[in-house]
C-alpha cells in the first residue's frame, strides 16, 4: 500500500494498465494527494504560466531491477497503480505540465529491463508511458523533496527471479564462510542511485554517493588482502539499497562486522572539519549536531530494522543480551579504527561518538559508521575527490579491522591458526 500522503487532494481519475497484449485495463483511481519527492538535480526555473515542468529523466539499473526518476520543477499530483505487473504502464498528471528546455518526449533506457520512456505533455493534462521489454512486476514511489532536490517520482521495476538469486548469492558466501572458516566484513558505501548524498562546493564537482562507493571499493580491497578476511560490498554500483536492506543483507550473508562509509557536511558552509566515527545509540545521540546528521541519513529510507519484540520474556532477554555484547564490541571496533584513521594528520580527530543510525540497528554483529571527512569544507571535499586519499583512507580503516579482532581476542584463520569464536561469527 502506498504511504500516507501530504497534500492536497484531487477528484477521482483513472488509470490504465496495458497488458502484454495491448489490452488497456482501466481502473478507478482512489482519491490521491501530492506530496513531496527527491531528484538527482536541481529544479529548473519556474515555466511560464506557473506550470509545472518535467526537467529530467534518470534510471539507476542495480542487481535487481531498475529505478526510473522523473524529475518535476515543483510538485504535482499524479495518477497511477501503486504496484502491478504490465508490459506497460501509463501515469496520468492532471494537470498543465512541459518539459523543459533539453528534455526529449522519448528516453530510451534499453538495459535489458526498462525498453523507453515517453512524455505526452498538455495544456491539461500530461501523461507519461514507460515500456519494459517484456511483462515485468514493477512498483510506483514518491520521493520527499529535500532542499535542493524538488518533486520526482520512481518507477521501479523488478528483474524476474532477482530477489531469489539475491538470496542464494548471500546464502553462499555464508557458506564459504563456514567452509573455508573465514571472517566476514560487510562493507557499506553509503547512499546511491538518486539518493546523492551531500554535496560539495560547485567548485569541486563531487557527490557523497560517488565518494563513498570509491572508498568503500578501495576498503574491499585492501581487506581482501589481509588472509582469514573476506570483504563483500552491499552495494557495488550507482544505484539505491533501501536503509534496512543494506543490514539485512549483511545478516544474510552471516557478517562478522559491519561497517557504513560516509562524507560528513554541515548545514554552514566549510564550518564543519574532520573525521569522526559512530556506533549505534539506543538513548539519543552524543549532541544536537549527531542527532540532526543522523536524522539526515536516515530521511534516505523508512526508519527501521530492528527486529520486533515479542512477549516471550525470555526472547526478550536473550535479545537485549546479545544487543549488549554487539553495542560494546561495536564501540570497540569504532575506537580501533579512528585510532588508526586518525594517523592522517590532514584531519582533525572528531572522536567516537553514538546515534540512532538506521543502518547500524542489527544485533547479529558489530557495525560502525565513518565519517570520512566534511564533504562541504571545500579543502576536505578536494581531498576526498582525490584517488591517493580515497585509497589512504581505505588502508586505515582496514589497518583498524584488523586491530580490532586482535584486541577483541579474535584470531583470523590466515594469521596462524583456526577463526576463535567472538561476536558476529555467525
Amino acid at each position: 500500500m502506498r504511504r500516507p500522503f501530504q497534500g492536497r487532494t484531487i477528484g477521482l481519475r483513472r488509470f490504465e494498465i496495458l497488458g502484454a497484449g495491448g489490452v488497456a485495463f482501466l481502473l478507478a483511481a482512489a482519491p490521491i494527494r501530492a506530496q513531496g519527492a527527491q531528484a538527482p538535480q536541481a529544479a529548473a526555473a519556474p515555466q511560464a504560466g506557473g506550470h509545472a515542468a518535467i526537467t529530467g529523466f534518470r534510471s539507476w539499473p542495480a542487481p535487481t531491477g531498475t529505478r526510473i526518476v522523473v524529475n518535476f520543477s515543483t510538485m504535482v499530483a499524479h495518477v497511477s497503480p501503486d504496484s502491478g505487473f504490465a508490459r506497460t504502464v501509463l501515469v496520468t498528471i492532471p494537470e498543465p505540465v512541459t518539459l523543459a528546455p533539453g528534455v526529449p518526449e522519448v528516453v530510451r533506457v534499453a538495459d535489458g529491463l526498462v525498453d523507453s520512456v515517453r512524455v505526452i505533455p498538455g495544456e491539461q493534462e500530461a501523461r507519461f508511458m514507460v515500456w519494459f521489454r517484456d511483462s515485468t512486476r514493477f512498483r510506483i514511489l514518491d520521493l520527499p523533496s529535500q532542499e535542493d532536490r524538488p518533486f520526482g517520482l520512481v518507477i521501479e521495476a523488478v528483474k524476474p527471479g532477482a530477489a531469489l538469486a539475491e538470496v542464494r548469492r548471500l546464502e553462499g558466501i555464508a557458506s564459504l564462510k563456514k567452509k573455508d572458516r573465514i571472517r566476514i566484513v560487510a562493507v557499506d558505501a553509503g547512499h546511491g542511485g538518486e539518493d546523492v548524498g551531500a554535496r560539495a562546493p560547485r567548485s569541486v564537482g563531487l557527490v557523497e554517493k560517488t565518494v563513498t562507493l570509491a572508498v568503500a571499493r578501495a576498503l574491499a580491497d585492501e581487506l581482501n588482502h589481509i588472509p582469514g578476511l573476506k570483504a563483500v560490498l552491499t552495494r557495488g554500483g550507482d544505484y539505491f539499497i533501501p536503509l534496512y536492506d543494506r543490514f539485512h543483507m549483511a545478516e544474510k550473508m552471516k557478517a562478522d562486522l559491519f561497517i557504513s562509509i560516509h562524507a560528513n557536511s554541515t548545514r554552514r558552509r566549510g564550518s564543519g572539519s574532520g573525521t569522526e566515527v559512530f556506533f549505534l545509540s539506543l538513548r539519543g545521540a552524543s549532541d544536537q549536531a549527531d542527532a540532526d546528521m543522523a536524522d539526515m541519513e536516515n530521511a534516505a529510507d523508512l526508519v527501521g530494522g530492528v527486529p520486533p519484540r515479542t512477549g516471550d520474556e525470555l526472547v526478550n532477554i536473550l535479545y537485549d543480551v546479545k544487543r549488549s555484547s554487539a553495542l560494546q564490541q561495536s564501540q570497540l571496533l569504532a575506537e580501533t579504527v579512528l585510532d588508526h584513521v586518525a594517523t592522517d594528520r590532514r584531519l582533525e580527530s572528531r572522536g567516537v561518538k553514538q546515534a540512532g543510525f538506521v543502518v547500524l540497528k542489527s544485533v547479529e554483529f558489530p557495525s560502525i559508521l565513518v565519517e570520512t571527512a566534511f564533504i562541504n569544507n571545500i579543502t576536505e571535499a578536494r581531498l576526498l575527490k582525490s584517488k591517493a586519499f580515497q585509497l589512504s583512507m581505505a588502508r586505515q580503516i582496514a589497518d583498524g579491522v584488523r586491530e580490532y579482532f586482535k584486541r577483541a581476542g579474535i584470531n583470523l584463520g590466515g594469521e596462524g591458526g583456526k577463526p576463535a569464536g567472538g561476536p558476529g561469527g555467525g
